[in-house]
């Protein structure tokens, strides 16, 4: 007689019988490592604001002055140049950062422009081509000046240091892991990010108004933008201001909507200066 064993055979307290799935538990541990590393970064993330608050304009320009280098060496008093920088100084009578902006105008095709640690604003020819009045580039400046005052760039460059850092630790920077992971360790700061960008577009938008009495043009970037069919390009030539950021149609929206709820009126746009044609 051959032995056939029965279900009473396997003891369920049998010790030598696994009772759980690995897999399970395998995706409970992953997902108690990632909430621990959001913990930390969220608590990295609060100190980094309280030692922003701390580091004076002089302190910041001294630190990150090395990043200015391959602007000054190629810089030049141009009259584009010259034009911008007396437009910037006019938008701080109503958007004052705290400390003096210099701007340096590229040669780079794409359209940007983006805020350095220290004071250091940077326009690219490309931002010049693809706006077509004074008003709609005083926006996009406005907005830069509106990071300055919120010190968003150091608070940006703040916790990159600490994704960066976190990834290496706890992914090895060889290890080829923290190309699979990397998605999930930067939704922290595309929020961040996303969040500072529309706080900075409000900020633009009230400074455009105090400037010229009214807000035509605020929008005529991400308008240009979109023809362009640039809109939701992340990882191209714009992405500074679209990788993590809303997308052009939710800026022209929210900034529609916000012009709107404050009463500003749209007005005449003023030619853009015959130096940044």
């Amino acid at each position: 007689m051959k032995f056939k064993p029965g279900i009473e055979s396997l003891e369920t307290d049998n010790v030598n019988v696994s009772h759980s799935s690995p897999v399970r538990e395998f995706v409970t541990l992953l997902l108690g490592a990632f909430g621990i590393l959001a913990l930390i970064y969220a608590v990295s993330g609060l100190l980094i604001d309280k030692a922003v608050d701390w580091i004076d304009p002089k302190t910041e320009k001294a630190l990150f002055s090395d990043l200015y280098n391959a602007f000054d060496d190629a810089e030049s008093q141009t009259d584009a140049s010259v034009t911008l920088q007396r437009l910037v100084d006019d938008l701080q009578q109503c958007l004052d950062p705290g400390y003096e902006i210099t701007v340096n105008l590229t040669e780079d095709s794409s359209p940007n422009a983006f805020a350095l640690p220290g004071g250091k604003m940077v326009v690219t020819q490309g931002l010049l081509d693809l706006v077509s009045s004074e008003n709609g580039l005083a926006f996009v400046l406005a907005h830069e000046l509106a990071h300055f005052a919120n010190r968003d760039h150091l608070r940006g460059i703040g916790r990159g240091i600490v994704l960066a850092a976190m990834s290496a630790a706890v992914l090895g920077s060889d290890s080829g892991l923290d190309a699979i992971f990397a998605p999930a360790s930067l939704a922290g700061q595309a929020r961040f990010s996303r969040s500072r960008e529309s706080q900075a577009d409000q900020r633009a938008l009230m400074a455009l108004n105090c400037h010229y009495a009214h807000i035509g043009g605020a929008t005529e970037f991400f308008e240009g933008l979109k023809r362009r069919g640039d809109a939701g390009d992340t990882a191209g030539t714009i992405s500074h201001y679209f990788a993590s950021h809303p997308d052009a149609q939710s800026r022209v929206d929210a900034l529609s909507a916000l012009g709107g709820d404050s009463g500003f009126a749209q007005g005449a746009l003023r030619e853009l200066p015959e130096a940044l044609q």
